[in-house]
């Protein structure tokens, strides 16, 4: 007898240890980070910096130098400068990181660490998050947690936002959105949770508005929930509209100078947003007051039909112009050979046809996410529903987004992990006893559908024909910041270059660069792009009128659309090896994946 005690004993303990998330999380979440950071590590981290990452370090060095905390203009693009849509609240954190470590390990020595912690640190946050999100919505907590968390780490499109380097705003938004959503799922438990899921959402908009339609999402389940309900969350409702309102003023007050707030800023947090925000927030604060004196059903949802119709009228009588595109604006000429190409603004109707192996990837594990979803709300105790209606709405519009912009697909996977583990455990309970869920959740996992989709691409190809396809980033091209940090010996001046190897420029040396990727930057992609595919004359005004001291071309990867477009073009007898004599040729690159020529005076 007590041998059989004894031998059971061991296998609780066994079976606690393997489903225990305050074991296996941190040994997990440890694999990751070294998975992560192996290449890093092995080279240089400023090499795995992204245009955007190297443009906000370039952000933070300028605000720890003295830049003005409202001015966001980058003084050295497009010189004499062009304002970024980015907001002080991701250079926060970054600069404090810096300025912390600065007396330890020196300046670089700092950004270096920094440039490690920030997202793995982010990650660890996300991974607990999606575990607490699986526990929430879940009928077996340690299952489910497990199998969520392993399905976040490998969500395919979200990892490249926490890799070391990645300090770009993408992977404090999807913690945040994490956030917010398990908030907001115990928000008829807690008018605290319910006001700081207010808060959350106003930080994540005054980062950036990419989680906007899921955020309005939320919001809308939330306005659901109280028409539904009433009394018994009327105080929760109005404690998460007090949160938003009062956040998102306090929010407008510290990042921007008062008068911006009359102006059309639609691309980033602004007036439009502001009204979005703050208006939706008082407009739930009044529901549930009204609610409070006379509460019925048909009152409700007239008071919530007059908030919604006044706060639409007045955002489109004050900011109409948001509505067009962030893209409109820009010249058909950046337009077609550069937002066009980018691929993470792809939409899904893009990438059938460009790269149709890599559709399973992005969007096969949210889709059938939201299937089972939907199955599992439509399953699910009647006291435990609105966190499923939550998860499904959000999903929805993540989902929505990213069949617009390819980028929406990083959240939908990440949010689709614990929503997947979760609802198998509402439709078959049985998986949620030993580790089958953890089993099926590795098969169906995005990883595996994306190798699922690679290796299928030759019947893909022999099917569908795909005329194009996405260029693969080529080891031997100039993509990173090592590939210009020669740059440094020559004398500070204004360059232009390649649109993506600007901000890399920006960072490793002190020169002043006209073009690089973002939508502001109309007028120094324009001038990059006509000078390529100007002949000879026309290129000679444009390097004088720019007073331009230095071109610069990548020599192991050049512009074929420039020769195809102008093969009389400067790009193209560049090419070619012809230079003008308004232009000499330096011999400066030791790797010579660079060509850089000095503009002749």
């Amino acid at each position: 007898m007590s041998d059989l005690s004894s031998t059971s004993g061991q296998a609780a303990q066994r079976e606690q240890f393997g489903t225990n998330p305050n074991v296996w999380m941190p040994v997990l979440w440890l694999a990751v980070v070294l998975a992560l950071a192996l290449p890093s590590i092995d080279g240089d981290v400023f090499d795995a910096l992204s245009a955007d990452d190297a443009m906000r370090l370039v952000q933070v060095r300028d605000l720890i130098s003295g830049q003005g905390w409202f001015d966001l203009f980058q003084y050295r693009l497009d010189p004499p400068g062009a304002s970024m849509h980015w907001s002080r609240v991701i250079d926060v954190p970054l600069a404090a990181l810096i300025l912390l470590l600065k007396p330890l390990v020196g300046t670089h020595g700092a950004e270096v660490a920094m440039l490690f912690l920030w997202p793995l640190l982010l990650l660890a946050a996300s991974l607990v998050l999606v575990a607490a999100i699986a526990r929430q919505m879940s009928t077996s907590a340690n299952n489910s947690q497990m199998a969520a968390v392993l399905l976040a780490v490998l969500s395919v499109p979200a990892l490249i936002h926490f890799r070391p380097g990645a300090i770009d705003h993408h992977n404090a938004q999807i913690a945040l959105l994490l956030a917010l959503v398990l908030l907001t799922s115990q928000i008829e438990q807690s008018a605290v949770k319910a006001a700081l899921g207010g808060v959350v959402a106003s930080l994540s908009l005054a980062i950036g508005i990419e989680m906007l339609p899921a955020i309005a999402a939320i919001s809308l389940a939330v306005f659901g929930l109280f028409v539904w309900r009433g009394a018994s969350v009327s105080r929760q409702i109005s404690a998460f509209g007090a949160g938003l309102a009062a956040s998102s003023l306090l929010l407008a007050l510290a990042l921007l100078p008062l008068p911006s707030l009359a102006l059309p800023v639609c691309d980033t947090f602004g007036g439009p947003v502001l009204l979005l925000a703050a208006g939706g927030g008082i407009g739930l604060m009044t529901m549930a007051a009204i609610d409070r004196r006379h509460s019925t059903l048909r009152l409700r949802v007239a008071t919530g039909t007059g908030s919604a119709i006044t706060l639409v009228g007045a955002f489109l009588s004050l900011f109409a112009g948001c509505i067009a595109s962030p893209y409109a604006h820009l010249d058909p000429l950046v337009t077609s050979l550069w937002v066009d190409r980018v691929v993470e603004s792809m939409s899904l109707a893009t990438m059938l046809q460009l790269a149709p192996q890599k559709v399973l990837g992005f969007y096969g594990f949210p889709l059938m996410t939201m299937g089972f979803a939907v199955a599992a709300l439509i399953r699910s105790n009647p006291l435990g529903r609105f966190c499923w209606i939550l998860g499904v709405m959000t999903l929805a519009a993540l989902i929505g987004l990213s069949f617009w912009e390819i980028r929406g697909s990083a959240a939908a996977t990440m949010l689709a992990a614990p929503i997947f583990a979760a609802s198998l455990t509402i439709l078959w309970p049985t998986l949620a006893s030993g580790r089958t869920l953890v089993i099926l959740a590795l098969a169906v996992s995005p990883a595996s559908l994306a190798a699922l989709g690679l290796s299928a691409k030759p019947l893909i190809d022999l099917i569908f024909k795909p005329q194009m396809t996405i260029a693969e980033q080529d080891a031997s091209t100039c993509q990173t910041v090592s590939d210009v940090a020669f740059m440094t010996q020559l004398p500070n001046g204004r360059v232009m270059a390649p649109i993506d190897l600007g901000p890399k420029i920006l960072v490793a040396t002190g020169h002043a660069v006209f073009a690089a990727p973002y939508h502001r930057n109309n007028d120094g992609i324009v001038a990059m792009l006509k000078l390529m595919l100007a002949p000879i004359p026309v290129a000679h005004q444009i390097l004088s009128d720019r007073r331009i001291d230095h071109l610069v071309m990548c020599s192991a990867a050049p512009e074929q659309d420039f020769v195809k477009l102008a093969p009389d073009g400067l790009a193209a007898r560049l090419g070619r090896g012809e230079t003008p004599d308004f232009l000499e040729r330096l011999d400066v690159d030791p790797t010579h994946k660079i060509s850089v020529w000095r503009v002749r005076r």
